[in-house]
């Protein structure tokens, strides 16, 4: 009997996949296809997993396997809602729907992580290479994007939605050259780390890499850049020096040939220097304006730093206590960094099982380092945390379906329980 290229979970997440790429191309009243489809799809294969059994299986327990995240991440969602429980009094029926469905989408696209833990090793084969052919895609979107709208000023998403304006950069279908920027970094790392594994399939990843890395040069995301030397400069001190050496040429001639890329660095380096500055006269503009944002996440924090002002309630609350002016923009549903928000809108309770899941994973990568995707895992993680402190990345759906399904791949014998 033949074994099936595609099972069943693997079809879903292809789906999922698809619908990441077509992103921001449709959204109805702030939600995209992903965020409905997401829910449904995760949803339906827990109760396959646990009806199935219920019915037709013979063992007394149903055959789940549950990595040692769970367990935070469950009790950050259960917070998340207690904090936006408290604060339902100060919210629409609307508002606080929609709050509760952020909670719903956290949770479903963390179990695209657990179905890929459950998948054989031969459809999670296949699930990489779907990243891979997803972080392709995007990035050839991006290249059309580029050719046909270099200039995002002046377009119907920046006027009804709020979009930030930008001139010259890779947005691609997520419209926003940050998370694109993030998400190429952590993809490129893992790539590396897969090549140097399997030999076998350098001549298909080196050629995809190089497009990857066009495209990430292409969105002039500094923090994207950072995160994406971080990452190549962990994976070379665990797996390979000449990795290591081949990052830092490769990113010299960069800096010094692309006029733009060059530009991006400089800014980053001025605005580096001016924050030690006693005058703290940050000259870019995006620098200035993510240094607001971090302010306004921290006065947040500061103001309820227990429980919260709840989850999803970021702009609410900005909104309430006179921090922002305008709901409608894009940027005002949460600080630039992953962490404030979480610390805004859950509290410390909420930010420690949220951070919890990440350690843990890190811990996980780090213990398996030997393997190759284990070690390129565990440098794109701290990249994706360098990259979180500029950009509410950890928190950006688009970015967290392939980070989950990525991050379901690591070996998970010895770290998981069957229930």
């Amino acid at each position: 009997m033949t074994k099936k290229a595609f099972s069943f979970s693997t079809i879903g997440i292809a789906i999922t996949l698809a619908l990441a790429l077509i992103a921001e191309l449709w959204r109805f009243n702030g939600i995209l296809l992903i965020d409905l489809w997401t829910p449904i799809f995760t949803f339906a294969w827990l109760a396959n997993k646990f009806f199935k059994h219920k019915f037709f299986a013979t063992s007394q327990k149903p055959n789940l396997k549950l990595p040692l995240i769970a367990f935070p991440a469950g009790l950050f969602v259960l917070i998340g809602f207690a904090s936006l429980l408290i604060h339902s009094a100060d919210l629409s029926t609307t508002e606080f729907i929609e709050s509760t469905f952020y909670c719903i989408r956290w949770i479903s696209m963390f179990i695209l992580g657990l179905i890929v833990i459950h998948e054989p090793k031969r459809q999670k084969v296949i699930i990489l290479w779907l990243v891979f052919a997803f972080a392709l895609a995007l990035s050839i979107a991006g290249f059309i994007q580029m050719h046909f709208l270099p200039v995002f000023h002046n377009t119907t998403y920046e006027l009804d939605l709020g979009w930030d304006p930008h001139t010259g950069r890779l947005l691609s279908t997520w419209f926003d050259p940050n998370f694109v920027g993030g998400f190429l970094a952590f993809t490129i790392t893992l790539l590396t780390g897969t090549a140097l594994h399997k030999a076998a399939w350098r001549k298909y990843l080196i050629p995809i890499g190089i497009v990857l890395l066009i495209a990430l040069a292409l969105t002039l995301s500094r923090s994207s850049y950072l995160a994406l030397l971080t990452g190549l400069f962990i994976l070379g001190l665990l797996k390979s020096r000449k990795l290591l050496a081949g990052a830092i040429v490769v990113l010299i001639i960069a800096t010094i040939t692309i006029t733009p890329v060059q530009n991006r660095v400089e800014s980053l380096i001025q605005s580096a220097e001016s924050v030690f500055t006693e005058d703290y006269t940050i000259p870019d503009q995006s620098s200035r304006l993510r240094f607001e944002s971090w302010q306004i996440g921290w006065e947040l924090f500061t103001d309820k730093p227990i429980l919260g002002h709840g989850y999803n309630r970021y702009k609410h609350a900005a909104l309430d206590t006179k921090l922002i002016t305008d709901l409608e923009k894009h940027s005002s549903s949460g600080s630039d960094s992953s962490l404030l928000t979480i610390l805004a809108t859950t509290g410390i309770i909420g930010f420690i099982p949220f951070f919890t899941v990440y350690i843990i994973l890190a811990l996980t990568a780090w213990r398996y380092r030997k393997h190759a995707y284990a070690a390129a895992f565990f440098g794109a993680l701290i990249g994706v945390f360098i990259h979180s402190i500029f950009v509410n990345s950890l928190l950006f759906p688009l970015f967290m379906v392939p980070f989950w399904l990525a991050a379901g791949l690591l070996p998970i014998k010895e770290y998981t329980s069957r229930h």
